[in-house]
């Protein structure tokens, strides 16, 4: 018996196909496309990136069941026919009707394909056994099997004779795609909307489909124009009206113009909607432009009124990231509250004999100028103080229950009342004279030990136990009508392991700290991709971390330790350095 992958690129793996039939004999299945590396329809545009193409192969003459169903495969998985015209000459006439590419996405892991040859019969069956490693949900999110090392994948494929030749009768709805499949045929990319009252932006990752037609940026202002995806909806906005469509996006110059139709005159009338346009396409288009400045046309005429020009300098302080270069780190040692600053500790003038007097721990920073803090105190609630001489520390959250607090963007200070086993309710404050409760069902039947607000003002993260063990959800939060929705799971409950402590690196980017049995690791996970996107570092010393963006380079992951230790990530050496010794309460960066 011989073997051969699909594609004769790919690495062989536990996929299996088995062809159910009369007779028993052994056969070689053959590649299905060509795979080359290529560039876009316009070679000279900085636009186009270059993509392997996988050249669709039409039925070979007297395949075999398996030849045919391999054919099949590869075909589908061909980007440069995106209405799959070569893959349904492998199918019947009626499932030519019936079959969809669109249905749905599933990556599996590849592998090598066996069979029995078949004898003189009239219908056959192939089935393809594998591991799922993900999926691609209607928004373009890849979403991971939950299950370690993928879930199972097993679909069938029904074959009839058709003029003495095999065609397939009946298939999975839907694109099946190796994960080499899927790399080639799909970008990542981030789309970017206005955050609450447009301050700022929040990014959204998707997957866009290579489609050699239209290139590149103009699939990926396609997408934009399509809005937000479903975690995001109700939590961002977008500048674009929906009567809105992009004809093109190409090179003149040194500019890049975007030509819309009409309806973009009525998104951009209004000054303000007009600078919020400009920085999601500026934002959304970065990657490809290359920092050139940006042209929107209308129907390939000018913008009424004058040339509508987008300079990328005015708009990168719409980062979603928010944190300027080296943000410094605060913590409360002995009473006073300190600035990192390098390898040393600097006491900062604030509310000292307040803090002294009142035992707080769980620091939390703003990031206005100039800056708030905001801990828990030993007895009870969260208390707020600025950090310039004279300033008061006064309680703007009631409780004694409460999860240490978090800062948005927006000055609010958010934590979660844990009112008894499996009963939470978030809380947050604008200022000392009101506490409110914001409506979260997914939370209110659950422990809830930590509430984290993205930097971004739309994210949230959340330590949470369900009766079930702790788990790590994210959500996003709806500032209509003040509510913490579409949570969703992005680190399972384990067995024998607790999730001790999260913080959000960037707008992607979540670090989780986990203990099992003796061994503490901290791991980063891509909220969007609902992936762990690094090796995990040890962090057996580790009690709470905190981080900033990575484009910060002074900036380094930072823990508290046992004994009041802090702890620095060494990026050279892979390990925790000792910058504070000892009494020192857990450092936090700003919005951290």
């Amino acid at each position: 018996m011989a073997t051969s992958p699909r594609g004769g690129l790919r690495r062989l793996g536990p996929l299996a196909v088995a062809l159910a039939l009369t007779s028993a004999a052994c056969s070689t299945v053959p590649t299905g496309g060509n795979v080359f590396a290529a560039l876009g329809e316009r070679e000279s545009d900085p636009l186009s990136q270059p993509y392997v193409r996988m050249l669709a192969a039409t039925p070979k003459p007297k395949g075999t069941p398996e030849e045919i169903v391999n054919g099949f495969l590869s075909a589908a998985a061909s980007f440069d026919d995106p209405l799959r015209g070569v893959a349904r000459q492998y199918l019947t006439g009626e499932a030519q009707r019936t079959w969809s590419p669109f249905d749905a996405v599933t990556i599996y892991d590849d592998g090598k394909s066996s069979s029995d040859a078949p004898g003189d019969v009239q219908q056959a069956h192939v089935e393809l056994k594998g591991a799922v490693l993900g999926t691609l949900d209607g928004d373009g999110h890849y979403v991971p099997s939950q299950t370690s090392g993928g879930s199972v994948l097993d679909k069938g494929f029904t074959l009839v004779k058709v003029s003495g030749e095999w065609r397939i009768s009946t298939a999975p709805s839907g694109l099946l795609l190796t994960n080499d499949d899927f790399k080639r045929a799909y970008r990542s990319f981030d789309l970017y909307f206005a955050a609450y009252q447009s301050e700022g932006l929040v990014a959204d990752q998707v997957r866009v489909p290579i489609n050699p037609s239209e290139g590149l940026a103009k699939s990926l202002v396609h997408r934009l124009l399509d809005g937000p995806t479903t975690p995001l909806r109700g939590a961002v906005d977008s500048a674009f009206g929906p009567n809105v469509d992009v004809n093109d996006v190409f090179v003149e110059g040194d500019t890049v113009v975007v030509d819309f139709t009409y309806g973009i005159v009525d998104s951009a009338l209004v000054t303000a909607n007009r600078e919020a346009l400009s920085a999601q396409l500026y934002w959304t288009l970065k990657p490809l432009t290359e920092s050139r400045r940006i042209e929107v046309r209308v129907n390939g005429d000018q913008f009424p009124g004058g040339p509508f020009l987008i300079d990328p300098r005015d708009y990168d302080r719409y980062d979603p990231d928010l944190l300027p270069h080296a943000p410094k780190a605060l913590y409360l040692q002995q009473g006073k509250l300190h600035i990192l600053d390098k390898d040393n500790g600097n006491p900062v003038m604030s509310g000292v004999g307040a803090v002294q007097a009142r035992q707080f721990s769980h620091l939390a920073v703003s990031n206005e100028q100039p800056a708030k803090v905001a801990a828990l105190e030993k007895a009870g609630g969260v208390w707020v103080s600025g950090i310039t001489p004279g300033s008061q520390w006064q309680r703007w959250i009631e409780g004694t229950r409460l999860t240490p607090p978090s800062w948005d963007r927006y000055g609010d200070v958010w934590s979660v009342s844990r009112q008894g086993a499996r009963k939470a309710q978030v809380l947050r404050a604008h200022d000392p004279t009101r506490q409110m409760p914001v409506s979260a069902p997914g939370l209110e039947s659950t422990d809830v030990t930590a509430f984290r607000v993205a930097r971004d003002g739309a994210r949230v993260a959340v330590i949470s136990d369900d009766g079930r063990g702790q788990s790590v959800l994210v959500g996003s939060i709806n500032r209509t009508r003040w509510a913490v929705q579409n949570l969703r799971t992005l680190v399972p409950a384990a067995d024998g392991q607790e999730i001790t402590d999260i913080a959000w690196q960037d707008a992607d980017t979540l670090l989780v700290l986990t203990t099992a049995k003796s061994d503490r690791e901290l791991t980063p996970w891509s909220v969007t991709q609902g992936i762990r996107i690094e090796t995990p570092k040890a962090a057996t010393r580790v009690e709470a971390v905190t981080a900033a963006p990575k484009a910060n380079d002074d900036a380094p992951v930072l823990a508290g330790g046992p004994d009041g230790e802090i702890l620095k990530w060494d990026l050279q050496k892979r390990t925790w350095i000792t910058l504070v010794q000892n009494g020192a309460g857990a450092p936090v960066y700003p919005l951290g």
